[in-house]
């Protein structure tokens, strides 16, 4: 008889929880508590089935005022991501408490864990003179294990309203977004600074519902338990004795599972008083809450910067259309314009002949190309003032770039100047002004390394052939002509650009100097240093030659040695700047919203833009390590 009683209790204890969150609301079958960590128009809802029943995404009807509300969601708390449902167990743990009744809290505690899904948060606070936060709420469930197995020191007192404030701060500091205090005590407030009014108002403003437990004592008031867990939108549960706490844990930590997480977008204007219902099919009752929409706080009036106006004007947008036509009139004329090439045509530029009276004579050319000559002479001109204009020049030469020097250079700044305006969206977009720029040095660099390490692949093979002429009694600027007959480009054109300063009288060493700086190659000085003391002092040329190109095989061998150990740091390079690229264009196709703070916030183009610097930097330190000088 005596276990049928227990049990008959027990039983009874656990009713108690049931029955008190049904009375709450008035409606028995499920229960509407907003959550607060959402922005209007953005609404959420922690629903809650009272009675148990599972809901079902197509069972469930949201309106406001009436008016059905379109394609809300709902996610069931165990399919939640970690964080999103978190609960604090609040365990009174003053000198009333000693003996059983700390013993069971415990205990029911641990039950209570043990029924709770794996995303959901767990955390403990005791409290008696002071409030201590054991575990702030963690998924960790072995830290929630080990926190729990250990029975707390009682002391006196009993800051009830005081532990309840701190769980509070708990779950708002790990910004959890459905967040629960269960809390225990089986006394009366000693010693706290906050009411019960206040620590209602600081719930209700973080979303937090108090579930009260009270555990009947010689000093045990309910009055205060029971109003903070209904004004909270909580529950309150009673146990008769000690034993009892395990079941309503049980039950409560079962009814904290089967919650659910309702979203939706609202479309009322703003200072509206809203009624939201909330019905399931299959579970009887309405579940409704009011708020009012809030009202956009008063801005100071917009004002558009001068520099906004005037490029967003009329006249500036002409003007910058009429400037983008005169540059890509002026390309398109200089790159297309058809390149006399008649006999006729060519020798009426230095001698006037019966066709040079016509439409061909300079001074009755169109006015088209008198003032293009002119934009282009006054360009050349000033061109000609900086350090950079005659190497650039020359690079484009010897590389045989298909594009002339102003044509490319106003090409690009065309372009430059047209991606800038990019920059008016997002300041990281004007980064894509240095493109231009960088692709056109990146095409002719390319061309031209290509072209120099031709000319140093045949060099070898050219002083071999230099050698065996002198052996045949040439002398060396006849050798040199005869390799002209059995060399390729582009050596054939730059030993014939030697060959033929040597005809004007340039001294042959000077002549093969200048190919040489032309060139880059080191060993081209060396074979002009030859050249000088064979010039001078005479001696075994051919002999020289034979060790010189010795010394330049083996320098290949060691280069093209260092070029395979090296080919991985330069392919990692590629890697390395190609990989984030391809991951955020990714990224992108797959969740399209994921990277929008990146462009649309400040500190997210901040980021961004210090991305790509680190990136470039980390690529020209990467070439500059696997760039061996031999």
């Amino acid at each position: 008889m005596r276990k049928i009683g227990v049990f008959v209790l027990v039983a009874a204890s656990a009713a108690t929880l049931l029955a008190a969150s049904a009375s709450a609301t008035g409606r028995p079958g499920i229960r509407l508590t907003p959550l607060s960590s959402v922005q209007f128009p953005d609404r959420a809802f922690v629903l809650t089935s009272t009675n148990g029943t599972a809901i079902a995404s197509s069972s469930i009807h949201v309106s406001e005022d009436g008016r059905a509300v379109r394609k809300p969601s709902i996610v069931p708390a165990d399919q939640t991501v970690n964080r999103t449902f978190g609960v604090v167990l609040v365990i009174d743990a003053s000198a009333s408490m000693r003996g059983a009744a700390i013993d069971n809290a415990m205990a029911a505690a641990r039950a209570f864990h043990a029924h709770s899904p794996v995303s959901r948060a767990l955390g403990l606070v005791t409290f008696n003179r002071a409030v201590r936060v054991v575990t702030p709420p963690t998924t960790d469930r072995k830290a929630i294990a080990a926190s729990l197995a250990t029975r707390p020191r009682l002391a006196v007192r009993t800051r009830l309203w005081d532990a309840a404030g701190r769980a509070i701060d708990v779950l708002r500091q790990q910004k959890v977004t459905a967040g629960s205090i269960v809390l225990l005590t089986d006394g009366r407030d000693i010693g706290s600074k906050l009411t019960p009014d206040q620590v209602v108002s600081k719930a209700r403003s973080a979303g937090v519902r108090v579930f009260t437990v009270g555990l009947q004592s010689s000093q045990f008031s309910p009055e205060d338990l029971q109003s903070v867990a209904r004004e909270s939108n909580g529950a309150y549960a009673e146990a008769a004795s000690p034993a009892a706490l395990r079941a309503v844990y049980s039950a409560l930590s079962e009814r904290l599972a089967g919650e659910y997480i309702v979203r939706y977008s609202s479309g009322v204007g703003p200072g509206r008083p809203v009624r939201v219902a909330v019905t399931v099919s299959g579970a009887p009752g309405v579940a409704t809450w009011s708020y009012v929409s809030p009202i956009p706080d008063s801005v100071a009036p917009f004002h558009r910067s001068f520099l906004d106006r005037l490029i967003s004007s009329p006249a500036s947008a002409a003007l910058l259309a009429l400037l983008a036509a005169a540059l890509a009139w002026f390309a398109v004329t200089t790159i297309l314009r058809p390149r006399r090439s008649t006999v006729r045509a060519r020798v009426g530029e230095f001698v006037p002949t019966s066709g040079t009276m016509t439409g061909n004579d300079p001074a009755s050319l169109k006015v088209r190309e008198r003032l293009l000559g002119h934009v282009l002479l006054t360009a050349e001109r000033a061109f000609q003032r900086t350090p950079w204009w005659e190497r650039f020049k020359e690079e484009l030469e010897i590389s045989e770039f298909p594009i002339r020097p102003l044509p490319l250079v106003a090409v690009t700044a065309a372009a430059s100047i047209g991606l800038a305006f990019f920059g008016l969206i997002s300041p990281v977009l004007a980064l894509l002004a240095l493109l231009p720029p960088l692709l056109v040095r990146a095409a002719y660099k390319t061309r031209l390394n290509r072209r120099r390490g031709a000319f140093e692949d045949q060099l070898p093979d050219n002083l071999t052939v230099l050698a065996a002429s002198l052996r045949a009694g040439h002398s060396f600027v006849g050798g040199l002509a005869s390799v002209l007959d059995e060399a390729e480009e582009p050596s054939q054109s730059e030993l014939r650009r030697a060959v033929s300063d040597e005809q004007l009288g340039v001294p042959i060493e000077d002549a093969l100097m200048r190919v040489a700086q032309r060139m880059d190659s080191r060993d081209l000085e060396q074979i002009a240093l030859v050249a000088s003391l064979q010039r001078q002092a005479g001696g075994n040329t051919a002999e020289v030659l034979d060790v010189v190109v010795e010394a330049i095989r083996e320098r290949f061998k060691l280069r093209r040695l260092v070029h395979a150990l090296t080919a991985q740091g330069r392919l990692s390079r590629w890697i390395l700047i190609g990989l984030p690229i391809v991951v955020a264009g990714w990224m992108g196709l797959v969740n399209p919203h994921y990277l929008a703070p990146l462009f649309h916030t400040t500190g997210g183009q901040i980021l961004l833009a210090m991305a790509v610097v680190m990136v470039i930097a980390g690529s020209l330190v990467i070439k500059r390590i696997t760039s061996i000088e031999l």
